[in-house]
């Protein structure tokens, strides 16, 4: 068989697409007959300049369908923030509204992985393989470093280019809804066949699945099949390839491994290749030059390499596949080698790329707790430690500082760490304990600490209970304690809460501290709240909230307008703190499993259908929704919502990405899903965080800083 085309068909037939598209003129296809692929693309000149570019348009079984249309557009977008030197350039993308979208590489001339093999007459050399394997790792690397996973590796948005591989498909597994897939059999099975076992077209696709469809498209190159069988490859590259297709994300390999595994010194582009390419570089040469050769490179466009480097590359392999230890492999720095000018524009749906990425050695077990908005404190299970948020530089890190409980900030960069009875003030900047409080043991008639209630300024409040000589509690007293100069101020007796079933579940509202006054069985009675004063300890009032459960698990939190807001299975209601009367209720489809977050008189939160809610504290009324991304066949998502800084952005952290709304009407801003290791390959189980500018994303021991806002 021969490669594919076009110049026999000036005109293109109605399958094929239109002859004219947006300022290109097509003048040839790259696709392979009889080849199931994801998308459909073509070689088309810009008359107005001459140039050559390879066109990525819509499988014909989707052209038609506008919300596929506004997806593939919308991931074309997207793919603008890819950098690295094996990453297809982009030159423009369809504007919105336009019949059929469109994106436009700078790489010809160019062929399909498919179409290669077909000029080269069956499978490629296994030094080929390897060099593709070590540049399409190097994609991956640089893309998941950035908080990007490409969902859409496929052996057609792999083109093999004179000066080396370029990636190209950014996003078009993940444009494809599942109805898409069920309507369009072929795309569907080019789809499937590189999406690991169990997940599907539309689904959240995550870094790890990446790597699998890396390996299908290695198995196509090294013997011409479509299944991802590691079991008909080569020797040499078995074992590499067979890691990238275990069920197990965990065990596959990260990208940068692969790629130094990949490396080959031979000379990796057949010659029956080369010629294909050069061949298609004589039927559509560049007709005008972009620019006279003495004038500067304008700002945007990247650097192409001259026709006399393009010819020496295509004899010697050296500008090309060749990836070995002679200066050209992929395997080296990954920051090195040539870079565009081109700068990567902020386009909406664009996650920002980060400040810096951290990773320590392991994941953490709470969010970060950013101090004065400069330093982040790190608890993982053997270590504390303390990160800069300007460069995320570790500033100190000791692992015989860990708490029993959460940690606690104070002014004048002081938090407490917790040790059973006993607890120490920090230094936020060093590490350094400044003095450990051992007073609260329960021995010798002294209370025994129980839990934090709050803390504000250098005041901390907490629970404290006295025992009897048979061990039985016989009172509970709430102590307020200035931490700066390490003196008791006052103490109150309460009545008997429960324990410490509702630790952490005390409130500074209006300066009053709401004490929790549980019952002894849990979800016996009402919610009741004791009001002190946060001062001097005097007793204000008490309220029950009829309608509220007294349930350790349910969620419940304070707003302004003197507001308790409680949500309830499906139930979300707010009652008058003072006087105990319910304001209003809302209903939702999906439950609530984790805490709202509220700013002014909106309260936002992520249900268990991954639908982010925007309510009106005062009346209960809806402000705005935006449902999933994807559709999910899981039966619940846990999902967690955060807020920017400055409360303009809404962040739903669920179990494969941070997506990103703008919290003032809920129009998607950005999807950024963070790279994980170990347990944390599958998904994203982590946090995020907000500091002033920044938002600080984890995934397992990786962190990100984000600049926002």
């Amino acid at each position: 068989m021969t490669p594919p085309n076009a110049d026999a068909r000036a005109e293109c037939s109605d399958q094929d697409g239109p002859s004219r598209i947006g300022p290109y003129r097509v003048v040839d296809t790259l696709d392979v007959p009889d080849h199931a692929e994801d998308a459909r693309r073509r070689l088309a000149r810009d008359d107005r300049t001459g140039r050559v570019v390879v066109l990525t348009l819509p499988h014909a079984s989707l052209a038609e369908d506008p919300g596929y249309a506004v997806r593939f557009r919308a991931e074309a977008e997207n793919s603008r923030r890819l950098t690295g030197r094996w990453t297809a350039p982009v030159l423009d993308v369809a504007p919105a509204g336009a019949d059929l979208p469109w994106i436009a590489h700078d790489c010809a001339p160019a062929l399909t992985l498919p179409a290669a093999l077909t000029a080269h007459g069956g499978p490629l050399p296994e030094s080929t393989v390897r060099a593709l394997g070590a540049a399409l790792a190097e994609c991956l690397a640089v893309a998941h470093a950035n908080g990007l996973v490409h969902a859409g590796i496929s052996p057609g948005s792999v083109l093999l280019t004179l000066d080396g591989p370029r990636l190209t498909g950014y996003g078009l597994a993940r444009a494809v809804s599942l109805d898409a897939g069920r309507r369009a059999g072929v795309l569907h099975g080019a789809v499937s066949s590189t999406l690991p076992p169990g997940r599907h077209a539309g689904a959240p696709l995550r870094p790890h699945d990446d790597l699998y469809a890396l390996g299908a498209v290695l198995v196509h190159a090294a013997t011409g099949r479509t299944d991802a069988d590691p079991a008909v490859l080569p020797d040499g590259l078995r074992a590499p390839i067979t890691r990238c297709l275990s069920a197990d994300p965990a065990a596959r390999p990260e990208p940068r491994t692969l790629a130094r595994e990949f490396t080959t010194s031979a000379t990796a582009l057949p010659e029956s290749v080369r010629a294909a390419l050069a061949a298609q570089a004589a039927r559509h040469p560049v007709m005008v030059p972009l620019a006279p050769p003495t004038d500067p490179e304008p700002v945007g466009e990247r650097s192409r390499p001259s026709r006399r480097a393009v010819t020496l590359g295509a004899l010697t392999g050296a500008a090309g596949l060749a990836l070995g230890a002679a200066g050209a492999g992929a395997a080296r720095a990954f920051n090195d080698g040539p870079r565009r000018s081109r700068p990567v524009p902020r386009v909406r749906g664009t996650a920002p790329a980060p400040l810096w990425r951290l990773t320590v050695d392991e994941a953490l077990v709470r969010p970060p707790l950013i101090s004065r908005g400069s330093v982040a404190l790190l608890m993982s299970k053997k270590v504390l430690s303390a990160v800069h948020l300007r460069d995320g530089k570790q500033l100190w890190s000791r692992d015989d500082l860990l708490p029993t409980g959460d940690l606690t900030l104070f002014d004048g960069g002081l938090f407490l760490t917790l040790s059973g009875t006993e607890f120490s003030v920090v230094s936020v900047r060093t590490g350094k304990v400044v003095w450990t409080e051992r007073r609260y043991d329960g021995s010798e008639g002294r209370p025994l600490f129980a839990a934090v209630w709050g803390a504000e300024g250098h005041t901390l409040w907490f629970l404290a209970g006295r025992i009897t000589d048979g061990g039985k509690e016989e009172e509970q007293v709430v102590v307020a304690y200035d931490v700066a100069r390490r003196r008791e101020l006052w103490r109150t007796p309460v009545p008997l809460t429960g324990g410490t079933a509702f630790a952490g579940q005390g409130v500074l509202h209006g300066g009053a501290l709401l004490v929790p006054m549980g019952t002894r069985r849990l979800s016996e009675g009402p919610w009741s709240y004791l009001a002190l004063d946060a001062r001097s300890g005097r007793k204000l009032w008490r309220r029950s909230y009829q309608s509220v459960s007294s349930d350790a698990n349910n969620i419940r939190m304070t707003a302004p307008g003197d507001l308790l807001i409680s949500y309830d299975q499906n139930a979300m209601q707010a009652h008058d703190l003072s006087s105990g009367e319910r304001r209003w209720r809302f209903t939702t489809e999906g439950s609530l499993y984790t805490a709202p977050v509220v700013r002014g008189r909106t309260l936002f939160f992520t249900d268990d259908n991954s639908d982010t809610h925007a309510v009106d504290t005062r009346r209960g009324e809806q402000r705005w929704r935006h449902g999933p991304a994807f559709t999910s066949t899981e039966p619940m998502q846990y999902s967690e919502t955060a807020l920017s800084h400055t409360g303009r952005m809404v962040f739903q952290r669920n179990g494969s990405e941070v997506d990103a709304f703008d919290a003032a009407d809920g129009s998607p801003r950005w999807r950024f899903a963070p790279v994980g290791s170990g347990q944390q390959a599958g998904g994203l189980s982590g946090y995020v965080t907000s500091a002033p500018g920044m938002a600080v994303v984890v995934n397992g021991g990786a962190l990100y800083a984000l600049p926002v806002d």
